[in-house]
């Protein structure tokens, strides 16, 4: 499917006059419709807030910062050797009671405990620096599979901010000797400090995690500051930011006007100095960092999700999955329940396991950085790229926390009008077999309202069977071309070390205009990605075991799931459809939100998203020969957006932005009713 140009729109009316049109262009001549391309959705930015809200509430209902928990892990960013074992710390932030318990040490050397305030300055990082305020707090007492340390440090927490948790061996500190990681989110940090009230210290921004960008004083004392200038900072950051790297940067990858993900038609429109092709031109990087004809063929990524040791031979190929509404999506399956452990704190993609330390999305931007940003495979810090600061990493947090819906669709209450839609919609929710005699989805068992968890809240995840698939396309190309790099192409092992054969379980929502699909890109059509759940693979896996003899009884007439060709049809309808109303929701905020802005310039950024999102429905309808009724209307509002982009008189340029949300508003009546 063509994929049309988006634009990240970011921040309120008020924050348009620090708008970053003169450095938030695409790097490296990536096109662009605009080069004031980190603007936000109107409201956004409330929505986070509202989140932070939410996390508070939370927050306080578990003790609030009398029980604050770090979970410790090995760190591909700040880790000095790789182990397996696992950690947590529970800090009384209010006390100064501090219990470490860690699981799986085979080094009892591996002992000291330090708890690091990070200070800013010149060449500083998120990592612990000499100059870094570095606490030991005691050392770890062995006892067979498990270490311990209980200690109470008094008043110690009024004055120093936990950033960082970390354990070492015996008499080195973490900048020397580093092993397990553990580090503190932004809501957290946000929350202590205005707790503190050391959110906004005058005349000292590095008090506060929003460093120069800090709210006033008075949001501290709410504990609910503004997140729009660090949602600015984030776009700036994510779009634009090389940390003295190859050349590549978040949205290398994540590019906006595709989605937040790449594939290979993307790829193909790319210039050939484009960072994303380093290892073609950077002779560091030729071997062991990327397999060029995978990615360009198949849009597939290098990872080294188990360490960098044994480069030509630990390593898995994987896509890029697109980064909307990653809020909904990284709640962990409590206690382990689908055999995953914590850390990694948060489910932030494939795996569940690519983010380095506790496993946060915040820290999945210094696993980011090391792995793929480097301009070595020596990967040293300061040498081959610099690693985050603490404030670097709030803004990028915020920013990917906002991008997209801020919550799942209630599926049930949409009326879809067209039949086949809503028997696509009754497909996926079915749980009753009939004794086999039903075509039964069962899609939400994992995917409630279409989002990434079960009905509970949480992402699990589950062995599909995708990687027994025969002939995968990574399969086909790797025997095809005679290349002995890609003679070493594995199967992907996926979640731990070794892993336990599992993904985490991803949004359908967005899945119609993001695909390939699964981890391997292994399908390339909606339809397919539906159809496999009625193949052997699926019906021999886990997960689909799972399905037949628990939630089915073991009845189904011998398969986990059962679909005809009528039934995937019909919930790939579904999708698609619900794919639409999401492109719909997105494009006329954008276009009402155009409608205040004063100046036409920055008016015209957001109607250029509002067509994005318009073309992207057209297509999604029409890739699937779905309501063309819907597709005349959404032509016509594109026109209208076109128009309204050429025109500098703002009152014009306006009638014809309410021409298009017309237009708009009767497309989506003729998709869905009401819901």
């Amino acid at each position: 499917m063509k994929k049309f140009y988006k634009i990240v729109v970011v921040g309120l009316v008020t924050v348009f006059a620090v708008c970053l049109s003169a450095s938030c262009g695409y790097h490296n001549e990536r096109s662009q419709l605009d080069s004031a391309s980190a603007f936000a959705h109107r409201g956004t930015a409330n929505r986070l807030a509202a989140a932070y809200a939410k996390w508070i509430a939370r927050h306080e209902k578990n003790g609030g910062d009398h029980n604050v928990v770090v979970n410790l892990g090995w760190s591909k960013s700040y880790s000095k050797k790789f182990t397996r074992a696992r950690g947590r710390a529970k800090l009384d932030l209010t006390k100064g009671d501090v219990t470490i318990e860690v699981q799986g040490l085979d080094d009892q050397a591996i002992s000291n405990v330090w708890l690091i305030d990070n200070q800013p300055g010149p060449g500083h990082s998120a990592a612990p620096d000499p100059a870094d305020h570095l606490l030991w707090i005691g050392t770890l007492k062995h006892s067979e599979d498990r270490a311990t340390l209980s200690v109470q440090l008094g008043d110690v927490f009024e004055d120093f901010d936990v950033d960082l948790v970390a354990i070492t061996g015996s008499g080195k500190d973490p900048t020397i000797d580093g092993v397990l990681f553990g580090s503190v989110g932004l809501f957290q940090r946000l929350y202590t400090r205005a707790r503190t009230g050391r959110l906004n210290v005058p005349g000292d921004s590095s008090s506060s995690p929003l460093g120069p960008l800090s709210p006033s004083p008075a949001y501290a004392s709410t504990m609910f500051p503004t997140f729009d200038p660090l949602i600015l900072k984030g776009a700036d950051l994510f779009f634009n930011e090389t940390f003295d790297g190859n050349g590549r940067t978040c949205g290398t990858c994540h590019p906006a006007e595709n989605n937040f993900a790449i594939d290979p038609e993307f790829i193909a429109t790319l210039p050939d100095r484009d960072p994303l092709f380093v290892a073609e031109f950077i002779p560091a990087l030729k071997e062991n960092f990327e397999k060029p004809e995978l990615m360009r063929q198949l849009g597939l990524i290098l990872e080294n999700t188990n360490g960098f040791g044994d480069l030509k031979n630990n390593f898995t190929m994987r896509g890029v999955p697109h980064t909307l509404a990653l809020g909904t999506s990284l709640t962990p399956a409590p206690g382990g329940a689908d055999g995953t452990t914590t850390p990694p704190d948060e489910r932030t993609g494939w795996s569940g396991d690519g983010a380095p330390g506790s496993g946060t999305l915040r820290e999945f931007a210094t696993g980011a950085v090391t792995q793929h940003f480097t301009k070595s495979l020596n990967r040293e810090r300061g040498i081959d790229f610099r690693l985050p600061r603490d404030d670097e990493l709030d803004a990028m947090e915020a920013f990917q926390l906002f991008l997209g819906r801020d919550a799942d669709p209630d599926i049930n209450a949409i009326s879809f009008t067209n039949p086949v839609v809503s028997n696509g919609r009754d497909l996926f929710v079915t749980t009753d077999t009939n004794n086999g005699t039903e075509q039964a989805g069962k899609c939400s068992a994992c995917h409630s309202n279409a989002g990434a968890n079960v009905a509970a809240g949480a992402n699990f995840n589950f062995d599909t069977g995708v990687e027994n698939l025969p002939d995968t396309p990574g399969e086909v190309v790797t025997e095809a071309v005679e290349d002995p790099n890609l003679a070493d192409v594995r199967p992907d092992d996926g979640f731990g070390n070794p892993g336990n054969g599992t993904f985490n379980t991803p949004p359908v929502v967005e899945a119609a205009d993001t695909g390939p699909f699964f981890h391997n890109n292994s399908i390339e059509t909606i339809e397919g990605a539906v159809e496999f759940y009625s193949s052997e693979a699926f019906d021999n896996s886990p997960a689909g075991q799972f399905l037949k003899n628990v939630l089915n009884g073991g009845d189904t007439g011998g398969f986990s799931i059962r679909l005809e060709s009528t039934g995937v049809v019909a919930i790939a309808a579904f999708l698609r459809v619900l794919n639409v109303l999401e492109n719909i929701r997105s494009a006329v905020e954008s276009t009402k939100f155009a409608l205040h802005v004063y100046k036409s310039r920055k008016a015209n950024a957001l109607i250029q998203l509002a067509i994005a999102d318009v073309e992207d429905a057209i297509q999604v309808l029409d890739g699937g020969n779905l309501h063309p009724e819907a597709q005349r209307l959404l032509r016509r509002a594109r026109f209208f957006l076109k128009l309204a982009v050429k025109k500098h008189f703002r009152p014009i340029q306006n009638k014809l932005l309410k021409k298009a949300l017309n237009k708009i508003d009767r497309a989506r009546e003729t998709i869905a009713v009401s819901g």
